[in-house]
């Protein structure tokens, strides 16, 4: 259908915007009068999205404008030279007009002159910039992203000066607009993974976005996978090193996480406390997180595989003490760990939907309770609560969330295995995961790669942070 034309009379512009906005209730007409010219103007905006002080600040310079006899100028001169710093372009139909006014613009139409201005006096409503809440560190820039993408681009900017760094940023959705932005640095990202992103981001180009999240799980590798595929951030500085090791980084508006992209196994696993502190802390810590990891996974396994199927593999005293805690347990290995196992999930996911200090409460005084209640009831043994609970621990030390939601769905797929096939189903169960991490990829490159030891430097990282004059590496 052809866009109808605008008016000239002012009058019949307001008439036909009313017309076509008739079921939008918050859309203001503010009509304001020039003297100079004997001429009304009229503006028409979203109620609540405007800067109201820019916005009248505009208005006292049109009313207040008075015309020069020895210089004279038209009315478009006056309204151009008043405005010129907020005009974005003309509108000549109503169509495009209501698009702008719902796009947050601002649109100025003047009695006698067919084309509308349109105004860029948006109010973007964004919170202060504060600590990253999903990636703490004691010591390093406490500084996150916001939901606003103009602001965390200067925010980039501000980290980084060098003329090197692209940023091209583009509009998808098709109910809702959201621009979003793609970051590298030129001759360090290469073109292959350049030519890959750019044309897994043209196929959702039609798609519409809440969250960089929803982003993430379009463009991956493997949607069917467990394991994140794509690292996401909330820390400038991560972003920043990602950008000089050559990868590519994606933001979209509204969303304070980050993509970054190829993402490797080991490159979650790594946390910026590792290079802002000494290198053996560094060392230290990433090895525990490995070892974190497997306790995670296969600790609860390897206690129902001892207990059902081989106890004659441990200790006798040991061997005792487990079958003493368990005298009085009604269920079998499998049931008592499946009951703890999904009760601190509960316990886990409804400390994070209640306001924090009432999740804390609930989530210290629940498992404590529990636990305790359970074990005097005979629902489940001494033993199992204390695996539970080292468990619980150790997925905390996962530094991305994703990554540790992984491992704790991981947690009860080595629990069935196990209680049907014993030790060789808990080993069978970790050759599965191994083969599938090791045949997943991130655009194109493997999951496992900083683990291929033939590759020369590319493994030092991955366990060790080794001082910083014997690696080229940053953080990742």
């Amino acid at each position: 259908m052809e866009s109808k034309i605008l008016h000239k009379k002012l009058d019949q512009k307001q008439g036909e915007m009313k017309s076509i906005l008739d079921m939008q209730d918050d859309v203001v007409f503010k009509e304001v009068y020039i003297p100079s010219y004997d001429c009304s103007g009229l503006f028409v905006f979203v109620n609540g999205t405007m800067d109201y002080p820019a916005f009248n600040e505009i208005v006292l310079d049109l009313s207040a404008a008075k015309v020069e006899s020895s210089h004279p100028v038209s009315i478009e001169q006056l309204v151009l030279s008043k405005i010129c710093s907020v005009n974005e372009e003309e509108v000549t139909s109503y169509e495009k007009a209501k698009e702008y006014i719902f796009d947050g613009k601002t649109l100025l139409f003047i009695d006698g002159i067919a084309n509308g201005y349109v105004l860029n006096l948006e109010r973007e409503k964004t919170r202060n910039f504060t600590e990253p809440s999903t990636e703490r560190v004691v010591r390093g820039p406490k500084m996150g992203f916001i939901e606003s993408l103009k602001e965390n681009i200067g925010l980039i900017r501000q980290y980084s000066s060098h003329p090197n760094l692209i940023i091209k940023q583009q509009k998808v959705g098709t109910l809702e607009k959201r621009d979003l932005a793609l970051m590298y640095y030129e001759g360090k990202a290469s073109d292959g993974l350049l030519k890959e992103v750019n044309k897994r981001l043209e196929d959702v180009k039609e798609t519409d976005l809440q969250d960089s999240g929803m982003l993430e799980e379009l463009i991956e590798d493997t949607s069917y996978s467990p394991f994140p595929q794509i690292q996401n951030t909330e820390r400038p500085d991560k972003v920043l090193a990602a950008l000089q090791e050559g990868r590519a980084v994606i933001m979209i508006d509204g969303s304070p996480f980050a993509l970054m992209a190829p993402t490797t196994m080991t490159m979650l696993l790594q946390s910026p406390d590792d290079y802002y502190e000494r290198w053996v802390a560094g060392s230290f810590l990433r090895i525990l997180r490995y070892f974190s990891l497997f306790v995670t996974v296969f600790l609860s396994g390897i206690y129902i595989s001892l207990v059902s199927f081989n106890p004659g593999l441990l200790p006798t005293e040991l061997a005792m003490t487990i079958a003493g805690t368990r005298e009085n347990v009604p269920f079998p290995p499998f049931v008592e760990a499946i009951i703890m196992e999904l009760t601190i999930e509960l316990l886990r996911e409804a400390g994070i939907r209640l306001p924090a200090p009432i999740g804390q409460t609930v989530g210290l005084v629940g498992g404590v309770i529990i636990g305790q209640a359970a074990v005097q009831a005979n629902i489940v043994s001494s033993l199992m609560v204390i695996i539970v609970a080292i468990t619980t621990i150790t997925s905390f030390t996962v530094p991305q969330y994703s990554f540790g939601l992984a491992f704790r769905a991981l947690r009860f797929g080595a629990m069935i295995f196990s209680a049907v096939l014993g030790l060789y189903g808990t080993t069978l169960f970790f050759i599965l995961v191994i083969n599938h991490l090791s045949k997943l990829t991130s655009f194109q490159e493997p999951y496992f790669q900083p683990m291929d030891f033939i590759g020369g430097k590319t493994w030092k990282d991955a366990f060790f942070r080794l001082p910083k004059r014997k690696k080229g590496r940053r953080l990742s």
